[in-house]
């Protein structure tokens, strides 16, 4: 019997430990201009769009997939903020671009921070399911 227990405990520690990789499947895409002066995103545009993104097990990089192009992004640092319930992620693209990432399962968002030639866009990717 105790030989039992142990055995149940055991199994139990190892599946509460296991991670499984995350995807996020998203529909829409938005892209917002950072005003400078009024300290907000706006004029925004989006479009459908039909993409996934999946988040490996160790947290370690992430690929983005739409129809045309997948991009593999490296995470260089990555933070749990449990006040807001996000993923946030310091990430250097396949092609060596910053981005900066929220991932919000509670608001069905996914967000990226990106400065180019001196302008600072938000993209917005809606989230149709997390498995």
């Amino acid at each position: 019997m105790k030989k039992l227990i142990i055995v149940i405990a055991f199994i139990l520690i190892c599946v509460t430990n296991i991670r499984a990789q995350v995807s996020f499947s998203c529909y829409y895409r938005e892209y917002c201009k950072w005003n400078e002066y009024s300290k907000e995103f706006e004029d925004c545009k989006g479009f459908e769009e039909s993409s996934l993104f999946v988040m490996n097990k160790g947290e370690t990089m992430f690929t983005h997939t739409i129809e045309t192009m997948k991009s593999t992004y490296y995470v260089n640092e990555r933070e749990y903020n449990n006040e807001k319930e996000v993923w946030t992620y310091y990430v250097t693209s396949d092609v060596g671009n910053k981005y900066y990432y929220v991932f919000d399962p509670k608001n069905k968002e996914v967000r990226a921070l990106v400065s180019k030639d001196g302008e600072t866009m938000l993209i917005r990717f809606f989230v149709k399911a997390v498995f």
